[in-house]
């Protein structure tokens, strides 16, 4: 294998890569099994590695070979072939390291079935909260990770259960989760 590439980027969000022509991985010299999934469960097919240094930092001092980055994100992937022959990448796990705290994203199960676009179905299940029915769900209930209740019913759900009405697992704490229209 060879070395990882490095590619500088200005400060800013929004930010598009584009990789220069011929610097890609032949996807031709591996088989598809050994890139559509983890090997011996935590070897990762595809690893991008992105950090955040200092606004303090000279730029001769970010060639140098240092570990002061204060942030950073990793995100571990596997390269799955669709149907029409495209490979697609599929993101498995994201890991955040903030001035040494390491950070594991994780799902929270029914956000994406309350963003806007599920507003164009007609049923709004979807969206709403599961013991009134009529409020947008907008708390999860953690550690299970369900996103299932609005913020009034959760607050009633805790004085009177500690289970998920989802999974009925315990509840150790609520999380209010707002999103963006």
């Amino acid at each position: 294998m060879g070395v990882p590439v490095k590619i500088p980027f200005r400060r800013g969000l929004g930010q598009r890569f584009r990789q220069p022509p011929g610097s890609g991985i032949d996807l031709g010299f591996f088989e598809l099994n050994e890139l559509s999934k983890p090997l011996n469960g935590d070897i990762f097919p595809l690893v991008i590695y992105a950090e955040a240094y200092p606004s303090t930092l000279q730029k001769d001092e970010l060639t140098s070979q240092s570990t002061i980055a204060t942030c950073a994100q990793i995100t571990q992937a596997v390269v799955e072939k669709a149907n029409d022959g495209a490979f697609q990448v599929k993101v498995q796990n994201q890991i955040l390291w903030v001035d040494g705290e390491r950070y594991e994203l994780q799902e929270i199960f029914g956000l994406c079935a309350s963003s806007a676009e599920s507003e164009v179905s007609v049923d709004n299940s979807d969206t709403e909260c599961v013991i009134c029915m009529s409020e947008p769900k907008d708390t999860a209930v953690l550690p299970c990770r369900h996103m299932c209740m609005c913020r009034e019913c959760a607050k009633a759900l805790r004085l009177q259960s500690n289970k998920c009405p989802i999974c009925r697992q315990p509840i150790e704490t609520i999380l209010e989760i707002q999103v963006a229209e």
